[in-house]
């Protein structure tokens, strides 16, 4: 494999993400926006991968209230 195909491969896997664009993106979640910004408010980052907002998302669902 190339060094410039490497490169794309990294930067695809590092996408990162606003807070708008996750709360959009909600219904990839398989959530409503509002279990998004409520998951993201307990997180301290403006950008992050899906898979963080993933794993947030996650643990603001299975939360004890």
């Amino acid at each position: 494999m190339s060094k410039k195909q490497q490169t794309k491969i990294e930067t695809k896997s590092r996408t990162v993400y606003s807070r708008s664009e996750l709360i959009a993106a909600a219904s990839s979640f398989g959530v409503k926006p509002e279990a998004v910004a409520g998951a993201l408010k307990m997180v301290d980052k403006d950008c992050m991968t899906k898979a963080e907002a993933k794993d947030a998302i996650k643990k603001f669902l299975e939360r004890k209230v």
